[in-house]
Order: structure tokens, then C-alpha cells, then sequence
């Protein structure tokens, strides 16, 4: 998916968080991949970037984790956050894949609510 998209460029960040937790929902071994702070979320007026980072992406990556994504900000379908995980907001994002399907990334932000307010105001 990222290179189809490209990547987001600083100055057009509206939100940024690094040191965020993710998780995929692809399947069950994605669903178990522990991302302890190693996941960078980006957000422009038309992507949402979920990016490992750091010296733990490069335990994480051989495990395909589902886990680096440039998603177009018309593929989400919803975004909603479930509950609070240790000082962290947990952010439901569904979108739809190029390949037809849906996939559910869980994000775990620090600035969750300052991320939902953005993007829905986004969305709508």
C-alpha cells in the first residue's frame, strides 16, 4: 500500500504521533504482534500514514505485521475509539483495501481524542 500512495510530507502534517502502539485486525497472528511504542501515525488532508519505526520495527517487519499503511482519507469507513488502555486511547480505523475488503487497524495514541476530532471533521 505505501508506494502506491506515496508518503505524507512534514509540512503538510495535521497530526503526528510517534512513539503510538497498533494493532491489526487482519487475523489472528496479526492481532497478537505486540508494537510497544514503535508505530509513527501521520495525518495530512488526504492520507493517514501507520508506520513502524525504530530498532523494534526491525524485530517486528519479517513478521508481516500489517502494519505500514498510506491510506486515502476517502477509503476510511469509520473511526471511532472503543476505550482507554493504560494512558493510551484506543482508535478504531476501518478502511477499505485496493483489493476490495475492509481492514480494522487499532491505534493506541497518547492524543487520541485531538486525532478522532481531526479526522472526523475530515470525514464528514
Amino acid at each position: 500500500m505505501s508506494a502506491e500512495y506515496g508518503s505524507i510530507a512534514e509540512g503538510s502534517l495535521l497530526f503526528q504521533e510517534q512513539y503510538a502502539m497498533a494493532q491489526s485486525q487482519k487475523n489472528g497472528w496479526t492481532k497478537s504482534v505486540n508494537t510497544w511504542k514503535c508505530i509513527t501515525v501521520s495525518l495530512s488532508a488526504t492520507r493517514l500514514q501507520v508506520k513502524l519505526h525504530g530498532l523494534f520495527s526491525l524485530l517486528v517487519k519479517p513478521f508481516n505485521a500489517d502494519l505500514d499503511h498510506v491510506i486515502l482519507i476517502n477509503d476510511i469507513r469509520s473511526v471511532v475509539k472503543k476505550r482507554n488502555y493504560f494512558g493510551y486511547n484506543e482508535i478504531s480505523v476501518v478502511f477499505s483495501l485496493r483489493s476490495g475488503g475492509e481492514r480494522e487497524l487499532l491505534l493506541y495514541l497518547k492524543r487520541g481524542e485531538e486525532f478522532l476530532n481531526l479526522l472526523n471533521s475530515m470525514m464528514s
